[in-house]
């Protein structure tokens, strides 16, 4: 276990297109359970629920977690996980944000976002992204989220330029679409709670656009495999299909 790096899992009851689908059981597990016993199967470091209500945090240390019990009006998960490393037992130097929807991501994409940011003192937060094709369904689907960065014609990790809900940059072959996880350093994670949401970050509805407007580093990582997110009832079905991926 690496104690420079815990993972920090946000979990609300009151999503607005999907209530209380963090407890939707999958499976004959919640959700919830099913994103943290993921993130422990990779024995990578320490990895804790940031809840809104003492019901889920008894669920998750039940189903042998940790939780964080953090102010259920709180406006967004990021806001959660800093007011939970706050509490954290051990005051490490980097914080891994995975979203308490995503119960399906490959095992290598963490340990690669780290890798990114551990090794440059330089950048602020790192996120994977993936290869899509220039589909009219993958291009105008406002829920795949894209990304330009520096490096991308070669595949290689650079400092993100721009994130979109339209297809950037027009043209291409192929696209990046953006995978919502973050690695953090710790003193980035409290700069960027810190700052006002910027105005394309209110206009494209994508928080890491505030890190972008502001100055901040962030910078995108290509990874292999594939995470997958619950936002509605339907997307249940394509975690049953992969929920035993690598």
């Amino acid at each position: 276990m690496n104690d420079s790096v815990v993972i920090l899992i946000p979990a609300r009851l009151n999503s607005t297109r999907f209530p209380q689908k963090i407890l939707t059981p999958i499976g004959g597990k919640p959700l919830i359970l099913h994103v943290l016993h993921r993130a422990q199967s990779l024995n990578f470091c320490e990895c804790y629920v940031a809840c809104c209500c003492e019901s889920v945090k008894k669920i998750i240390e039940d189903g042998g977690g940790k939780a964080i019990l953090t102010d259920p009006d709180l406006p967004s998960g990021t806001d959660r996980i800093c007011a939970a490393m706050a509490e954290l037992p051990i005051e490490s130097e980097f914080i891994i944000n995975l979203q308490g929807d995503t119960p399906v991501f490959s095992r290598s994409i963490i340990p690669a976002i780290f890798e990114v940011l551990k090794n440059d003192a330089s950048i602020d937060i790192t996120t994977p992204v993936t290869v899509c094709d220039n589909t009219r369904e993958n291009a105008e689907n406002p829920n795949i989220v894209k990304v330009v960065f520096n490096g991308m014609e070669e595949g290689n990790p650079g400092k993100a330029i721009y994130f979109s809900r339209n297809a950037i940059p027009y043209g291409a072959g192929s696209l990046y679409s953006h995978i919502g996880m973050y690695a953090y350093r710790r003193r980035a994670l409290e700069k960027f709670v810190s700052m006002k949401p910027s105005y394309l970050e209110m206009t494209e509805r994508l928080e890491q656009l505030r890190a972008v407007q502001n100055g901040m580093n962030i910078w995108a990582v290509p990874v292999e495999g594939i995470a997958i997110a619950v936002d509605i009832i339907n997307d249940l079905k394509a975690v049953e299909r992969y929920n035993h991926i690598a």
